[in-house]
């Protein structure tokens, strides 16, 4: 975009400065006093022509979304995110991206949700890329068509054209069945249902098409075990659209490690190159504003250098008024919906698979229809030719997970914020699910009371009486928690 303004600015600088050239050229010699203050006023007259072509080429370029989503996602690319583009570039990882865009402006209550809703159409675009690159079924089909038959001009018999109480008939009924609402739009008009007369009777027939079409159809299916949303992007222009991508990897070590995890029981070791650093509490409490751009399920380390999965869920309030009773019920529904989106996460993580299937169709024809229409004096016959293009498409995405029996997920945080643009109130929640959090889970699970045998107390009587304190028995202790 910056390219277009700085090739614009040059064309018209250019294009002031050949004025100006022929302009000199066409004058009489001046003084040398008056040619340098002459030069002068042109040399400034030239950097305000550059400075002005800028400025105006700057306001009249559209700033798209899309766009800037694009640019965003090329300098990740080269920036941080250089690994791992470097490795699915070599083909030892699978990387795509999907973008998506949300469908109202922020002015609207539900936007966040919409937003949300974006995330997800992103990410299944992404998910499409890897179920077709894990394989593909394709079937096309093209037809080209050359017709003409000069013979085939439509016409009436001899009794269609003196029976015309039948054609009046025909469209007596043709107008019946319309009901009352043709007589509404009728009367709407000033116009008399009564002494409505229908249009004259015509026939059309197909006389020449020359023609060509093609039909493709592209089916794929595959497990989506392991594939990992690892970061999103997220654009707007000034009038609020928003545009979202989603960046997803695959590898056979993260699936090797979805399935360790799955059958392990939380039986996982630490890794002591990961050990060290803040806490994951720590990690995503010191700025919840930024949780608003977390979408999605990560795998993480903690501080002790164990793996973690984190699920980030949100939803919108959806209400903006000031009733107190109102805005507390919504913010209740929302962390519910946040809740369901981090556990679908883990769902979709640990075992899914996901359809893809596209077709479309595109034909291009010439054509040429013959039209006969009766008249009251006789019958009127006329051709009519056109050219037109039909295009069109069904693409369907769809994914489906499922998990029983993860022990060990717990709620790490709940958080409310305002969006910082727009002020749109956002809840979301944190789930993680940790191995050593899996054992604890299980082994309370599969807890049995043990019989413990009681000591007999000794009974003593005495009667001497004096002064003192007492309290209950410490009847447990901190290794009970």
């Amino acid at each position: 975009m910056k390219m277009l303004f700085k090739q614009t600015a040059l064309a018209l600088a250019i294009s002031s400065i050949a004025v100006v050239t022929q302009a000199q050229t066409d004058a009489n010699q001046p003084e040398i006093e008056t040619t340098i203050q002459v030069e002068t006023a042109q040399s400034m007259d030239q950097t305000e022509a550059v400075d002005l072509a800028v400025a105006e080429a700057a306001e009249l370029a559209p700033v798209d979304s899309g766009m800037m989503l694009m640019e965003q996602i090329e300098k990740w690319k080269q920036g941080a995110g250089a690994g791992l583009a470097q490795r699915a570039e070599n083909g030892d990882i699978f990387m795509a991206e999907g973008t998506s865009f949300v469908k109202v402006t922020p002015d609207a209550a539900d936007w966040a949700d919409h937003r949300l809703l974006a995330y997800k159409e992103a990410l299944m675009n992404a998910q499409a890329q890897f179920i077709e690159f894990e394989g593909i079924s394709s079937r096309a089909e093209t037809v080209s068509k050359l017709f003409e038959d000069k013979s085939q001009m439509p016409s009436f018999s001899p009794e269609e054209l003196q029976s015309s109480n039948k054609l009046e008939e025909v469209l007596n009924k043709a107008v019946a069945l319309a009901g009352g609402k043709l007589d509404e739009q009728l009367n709407e008009l000033g116009i008399n249902p009564d002494e409505f007369n229908a249009a004259p009777p015509a026939k059309r027939a197909r006389l020449f098409e020359n023609s060509i079409s093609e039909q493709i159809t592209t089916r794929a299916r595959a497990s989506l075990t392991g594939l990992v949303p690892v970061k999103t992007f997220e654009a707007n222009d000034a009038e609020g659209r928003h545009a979202i991508a989603v960046m997803v990897v695959a590898s056979d070590k993260m699936r090797q490690f979805i399935y360790d995890m799955t059958q392990s029981k939380g039986d996982l070791a630490p890794n002591p190159k990961k050990v060290g650093g803040p806490s994951l509490r720590e990690r995503f409490t010191e700025n919840k504003a930024a949780l608003i751009n977390e979408f999605g399920i990560r795998k993480i380390y903690d501080e002790n250098g164990y793996p973690v999965l984190v699920s980030f869920g949100q939803a919108g309030t959806g209400y903006n008024g000031a009733d107190f009773n109102r805005k507390m019920n919504a913010r209740k529904g929302a962390f519910l919906y946040a809740k369901a989106d981090a556990y679908a996460n883990f769902a979709y993580l640990l075992n899914a698979v996901g359809n893809a299937e596209s077709s479309t169709s595109k034909k291009s024809t010439d054509v040429t229809e013959g039209i006969v229409q009766a008249e009251k004096n006789g019958v009127l016959t006329s051709e009519e030719s056109r050219i037109e293009m039909v295009k069109s498409i069904n693409n369907e995405i769809s994914a489906r997970a499922s998990i029983s029996d993860l022990a060990g997920t717990r709620q790490l945080l709940r958080w409310t914020a305002k969006h910082p643009q727009y002020g749109n109130e956002i809840n979301g929640v944190i789930y993680v699910w940790h191995p050593v959090s899996e054992q604890n889970a299980r082994n309370m699970r599969n807890f049995k009371p043990k019989h413990q045998a009681q000591a007999k107390s000794q009974e003593r009587n005495s009667k001497a009486h004096s002064t003192g304190t007492s309290q209950s028995r410490d009847l447990m202790s901190a290794d009970d928690f």
